[in-house]
């Protein structure tokens, strides 16, 4: 008897045995195999892809591995995304049908729009800013004569007006030059107005640090006014807003250097910090290494040689998969 034809719909064969195309082949089969009508022809084709040559059986045994590495940090990420789902378009769960999708699917698909696992591509939010820049992008925006901004990785802003931004997410040194109005940043639940200054804003995991690097900067958050001078930082938060203190030197524009500097700080920071800068995803998967306090410094351009400095540092064991990821144990 022959073999059922495969459903016109499942990934057609290319002549282009390249290990990029052979992985474009491998990400549409994954595609189609989600779907409820993936049939018994579907699968006898599926079989004979991954059966033309040892690179097509590497390619589908690697995405299999990747998509099972990254199943709790999938369920992690639905979870956190879960309050917003509502507000945020959002697509239909299906559980796992196939006993090797480990529940990565069911668990990603209802928040790809808002939240894409690990980063893997830009979200609703992301795309809809006036600016942003991607991971390990910086760009400079001069929005006009009294307001620049120098915006560093995954940051996105917002224009109101040539003397107002609002800076969504990420971090940027801003540099107002003595306008006759106070220019004016808008970041999480408080307003920062200056008229001579240059001074870092950086607002991630729904906190936002001020740093005063020239002149004074004035912080509104509620009833509540703060005025920062050279050298001073606080943060605030939507429940609170600290009082200011002196700010480690070089700390909040080390990066305008091109370099990041830990003394003192957990293992933990250092990966998430990582993250930022690298394409792909970090994930530290002990905590106990992750409470570690570590000292480093290292090129923004040569985060997997700091990746490689905490594996001979500190004992950390690495595994390096497809798409950037690498897990930290």
């Amino acid at each position: 008897m022959n073999a059922p034809d495969p459903d016109q719909r499942s990934p057609a064969a290319s002549a282009d045995d390249s290990d990029a195309a052979i992985g474009r082949q491998a990400d549409a089969w994954w595609a189609r195999l989600r779907g409820d009508d993936f049939t018994r022809a579907d699968a006898d084709a599926l079989r004979a892809w991954c059966a033309r040559s040892p690179a097509h059986a590497r390619a589908w045994r690697e995405l299999r591995q990747l998509w099972q590495a990254l199943d709790p940090a999938l369920q992690g990420e639905a979870q956190a995304a879960a309050p917003q789902r509502a507000a945020v378009l959002t697509f239909p769960v299906r559980t796992g049908r196939r006993a090797f999708l480990g529940g990565a699917l069911a668990a990603g698909v209802a928040v790809l729009a808002l939240r894409p696992p690990l980063g893997a591509w830009p979200s609703l939010q992301e795309l809809s800013a006036d600016y942003r820049t991607g991971t390990g992008e910086q760009r400079q925006v001069a929005l006009s004569r009294q307001l620049t901004v120098q915006m560093n990785t995954q940051t996105r802003i917002n224009v109101r007006t040539q003397e107002a931004i609002e800076l969504l997410a990420g971090e940027a040194e801003i540099v107002a030059s003595g306008a006759s109005t106070p220019v004016t940043v808008v970041a999480g639940e408080g307003r920062l107005l200056a008229q001579s200054a240059r001074f870092n804003v950086r607002h991630t995991d729904d906190a936002v640090c001020v740093t005063c690097l020239v002149g004074a900067v004035e912080v509104a958050w509620q009833h509540r006014r703060q005025t920062l001078d050279v050298g001073q930082q606080l943060v605030y938060d939507d429940k609170a807003m600290l009082a200011a203190t002196a700010a480690p030197a070089g700390e909040a524009s080390a990066w305008r250097t091109g370099a990041l500097s830990f003394a003192g700080k957990p293992l933990s920071h250092v990966v998430d910090e990582i993250n930022r800068y690298r394409p792909g995803k970090v994930l530290l998967r002990n905590a106990e290494l992750g409470r570690r306090l570590v000292r480093m410094r290292f090129s923004i351009g040569q985060t997997d040689g700091a990746l490689a400095m905490i594996r001979d540092l500190y004992g950390a064991q690495m595994t390096s998969l497809p798409g950037g990821i690498v897990l930290l144990s």
